[in-house]
């Protein structure tokens, strides 16, 4: 799962855990559904592959998209529904099924509509809050496609407009939304936390356990600057080159950056790309690695550094106020346009004269703090401790 989706999810969890009787609504290709605890206990169920997914149903088969992976999440929701409408209609649904003194909470990007947040901000009886992740398409237009910065500058002026609390990642992502919002808007900063450890799972084909190996994990796209690391690969001399293990699915991208992934001379043997692996997984490569190299060029939180710090590798980071925020002296830091400093950091790992490992990783966040904290910005009572 991405960062934003790991968010999500730990949202999910703590609702069930804290509401006696909690509502969740989502967008399907054909409307809004909202549905209750056992609706949502079903859907995680079968997303964490404990049980499976029914096969569409009539309605996805009769709009010709049944053989579409969400269309077998929506029809196990439909089952569940407890009030349905189509996109137009969901003022009036949410007026029929909210109960006073609700807090509707958008803790993903993927719904954060004017029309969304509209239908709940008019009702006098419900607060809005909503967790905005980043504003990088803002600042850095240049690190995402290009429909996509109107797009989030709407979703911004949604949460201006009818959000009564926004929640955040850190006081760096604080500080650029308050430019956005205005400093009239309560904007609350938690960090994120980890959740627990995956049992270790097999990677295929296996680490070779006599070469160093470093581990980069994130969606591979310019933003990542993944470039920096295979040109750092490139200058690394043979007998000592380590592994590279490349982590994540590919996303939006100059096609040159995934034909030079394809083609390159080491592909295979000394660089390796992994698109499907499972958390337990990630942590089985992880684990014994040199470091984990994240060049990134911009971030909102940073997720795989903590993952690492947590397992005792050491996090070689770009120099971001956020990563020093989050990580304080577990990471490594270095200018993500620097790619002698980040060559010769490399090699004194591999050598040995680089620090064995962060020594403070009994101070990284936990989902337990960031929820007091969400919770109490909410208001004591309802939405739970």
């Amino acid at each position: 799962m991405t960062g934003v989706d790991r968010v999500e999810r730990a949202y999910a969890d703590w609702v069930l855990a804290s509401d006696d009787d909690p509502q969740f609504l989502v967008r399907t290709s054909r409307g809004y559904i909202l549905f209750g605890a056992s609706g949502a206990r079903a859907f995680l169920s079968a997303l964490d592959g404990k049980t499976g997914w029914p096969r569409p149903d009539l309605l996805s088969r009769l709009t010709g998209k049944g053989d579409l992976d969400r269309h077998a999440a929506e029809a196990l929701l439909r089952r569940h529904a407890i009030g349905r409408c189509l996109h137009s209609n969901l003022f009036r649904l949410l007026s029929q099924r909210l109960r006073e003194g609700t807090v509707y909470l958008n803790t993903g990007h993927s719904n954060l509509s004017r029309q969304c947040l509209m239908a709940f901000g008019v009702n006098p009886d419900v607060r809005v809050a909503v967790f905005l992740h980043d504003v990088i398409p803002l600042d850095f237009p240049q690190f995402t496609r290009p429909e996509i910065v109107d797009h989030f500058r709407a979703m911004v002026a949604a949460a201006a407009e009818f959000a009564d609390l926004v929640l955040c990642n850190s006081q760096e992502t604080r500080k650029r939304l308050s430019r956005e919002l205005g400093t009239d808007k309560p904007i609350v900063a938690a960090h994120l936390g980890l959740s627990d450890l995956p049992p270790k799972e097999p990677v295929f084909p296996e680490t070779d356990p006599h070469t160093p190996r470093f581990v980069t994990i994130g969606t591979i796209e310019p933003r990542k600057n993944h470039a920096l690391l295979l040109d750092i690969w490139d200058d690394l001399p043979e007998p000592d080159r380590p592994h590279l293990h490349i982590v994540g699915g590919r996303g939006w991208a100059d096609p040159s950056l995934f034909r030079r992934l394809d083609r390159h001379k080491l592909r295979g043997t000394a660089i390796f790309e992994h698109n499907e692996l499972t958390d337990g997984q990630v942590r089985s490569l992880m684990t014994g690695a040199h470091g984990l190299l994240f060049p990134t060029l911009a971030e909102g939180f940073g997720y795989p550094p903590l993952e690492a710090a947590r397992l005792g590798v050491v996090p070689i980071c770009s120099d971001l106020p956020v990563l020093r925020e989050i990580l304080g002296d577990c990471g490594v830091y270095l200018d993500p346009t620097d790619r002698y400093s980040w060559l010769e950091t490399i090699k004194k790992r591999i050598r040995g004269s680089l620090a064995e490992g962060p020594k403070q990783a009994a101070m990284l966040p936990t989902w337990q703090a960031h929820f007091k904290t969400v919770a109490q910005a909410l208001g004591a009572g309802r939405a739970g401790d």
